[in-house]
């Protein structure tokens, strides 16, 4: 799926351009912020395929241009070397500064030309940034910070308020977060939950038991239970990958 990060402080732009982009990809996920702070927590947590950014987030301060400066420090970024950035913008003069510094994909002027914004946003949503995949899973125990690699991970389930992570060497004991909160922060699409208390990593599925709703997993002994009401979400993840 492709994923757009909009950073506009005007809370009409978010919602005009968020719009748009569901309108041109219902599948796409839409993350619009108004800081750049919130926007760079998104950025190292998930990886985003085309950036809306307007120049000035703080117009209450004379001269900002937080917004550049925040596509300015993402670039330092590798996997967003070339990741299309769209400025959104009414100073006309940024414009040439902005393409030859920070490879600017275009500009969206305010305001906003609706069919010329759509083809450019469009266009941009074709390009898929490239997942760095030796990524690592981040942990707090006991006061201290642990990591074991995204890719080395079977599956994941909660058990009496407390996360089981089964990996390919270890299982990992950590206390108890949602299920949701733990595919936002493992970000491949190589997870999905299959009962509302369980992950699979989909890479090491070998078997699926379709009309008894159990799935068999490499170096795992015992079936896993698809749930009823998860099934048919889960299969079609499963199939289209």
């Amino acid at each position: 799926m492709t994923k757009v990060l909009i950073i506009e402080d005007r809370w009409e732009s978010r919602e005009v351009l968020s719009r748009m982009v569901k309108e041109i990809d219902a599948s796409a996920d839409v993350y619009a912020v108004d800081n750049e702070d919130a926007a760079y927590a998104i950025a190292m947590k998930k990886t985003i395929d085309v950036f809306l950014v307007d120049i000035i987030l703080h117009p209450e301060k004379p001269g900002d241009q937080s917004g550049a400066v925040f596509v300015m420090n993402i670039r330092n970024i590798e996997k967003y070397l070339f990741t299309p950035v769209i400025f959104i913008t009414a100073l006309y003069d940024t414009k040439m500064c902005m393409f030859s510094t920070v490879q600017c994909y275009g500009f969206i002027e305010k305001p906003f030309d609706m069919d010329e914004t759509r083809n450019l946003i469009e266009t941009a949503m074709r390009y898929h940034t490239t997942e760095i995949r030796e990524k690592n899973f981040i942990f707090y125990l006991e006061g201290l910070i642990g990591t074991v690699p995204v890719k080395d991970i079977i599956y994941i389930q909660s058990q009496r308020h407390k996360l089981h992570i089964y990996t390919t060497e270890e299982e990992i004991v950590l206390p108890y977060r949602t299920c949701k909160k733990v595919l936002e922060e493992i970000d491949s699409d190589d997870f999905e939950m299959c009962s509302r208390g369980t992950i699979v990593n989909m890479s090491y599925i070998e078997q699926i038991d379709s009309p008894d709703r159990y799935l068999y997993l490499k170096g795992v002994e015992e079936a896993i239970e698809i749930g009823s009401s998860m099934k048919k979400k889960f299969m079609e993840r499963f199939l289209n990958r």
